[in-house]
């Protein structure tokens, strides 16, 4: 007797997951709206879905441009003690004439490159490939990417396309919306044209 009570809590079970199977299927179809390509400008979707959850978006036509508005930038909020996530990054930005220190645990400001943008969701994907290796231990609370104009794409599918065949140490989406104001409480990107 036991026997069946089991079998027929099996298929209470069963019938219980079929019907939520609209619910499960919704899920799905929103997933591969997320993976999905689409025919819209991502760099216009992007700076829309960024400035609506509060990230700040500058477009840059080219690297002169990218480093006036990140010098003024930094003279008028008058920060200090800005870091960098990589000895790569540092020196470059020293050469453009933004002093920066290789960023820690205490980092209040920082920048980084990132591995790729996807504009539909406004996510900035960064990976252990920019530098960032055991450098980014928790996010600054404020936060400066820069990243070119052939970075941004309009699916997360596009991005992770891109990764080496060695995988990466770690991979970390930086979402819009309520990470962003929760962990990082200023996001700054500086888009560039390339």
């Amino acid at each position: 007797m036991s026997k069946i009570s089991e079998r027929e809590k099996i298929m209470k079970l069963l019938h219980s997951s079929l019907l939520d199977c609209d619910t499960q299927v919704s899920i799905a179809e929103k997933g591969e709206e997320i993976f999905a390509e689409t025919s819209e400008d991502p760099v216009m979707v992007f700076a829309e879905n960024l400035s609506k959850e509060g990230g700040k978006f500058f477009y840059c036509e080219n690297e002169e441009e990218l480093f006036s508005n990140l010098q003024n930038l930094i003279s008028y909020r008058k920060w200090n003690n800005i870091g960098s996530y990589s000895n790569n990054l540092l020196s470059y930005l020293k050469g453009k004439g933004v002093q920066t220190t290789l960023a820690d645990k205490d980092t209040k400001v920082a920048i980084s490159l990132c591995q790729g943008i996807v504009s539909k969701t406004g996510s900035i994907i960064i990976t252990s490939i920019q530098g960032a290796g055991t450098h980014l231990t928790k996010f600054p609370p404020i936060m400066i990417i820069i990243a070119m104009t052939s970075q941004i794409y309009a699916s997360y599918k596009q991005v992770l396309a891109l990764l080496p065949e060695t995988p990466p140490q770690w991979v970390i989406s930086i979402r819009s919306g309520k990470f962003i104001s929760e962990e990082i409480k200023e996001f700054y990107l500086f888009l560039v044209e390339d």
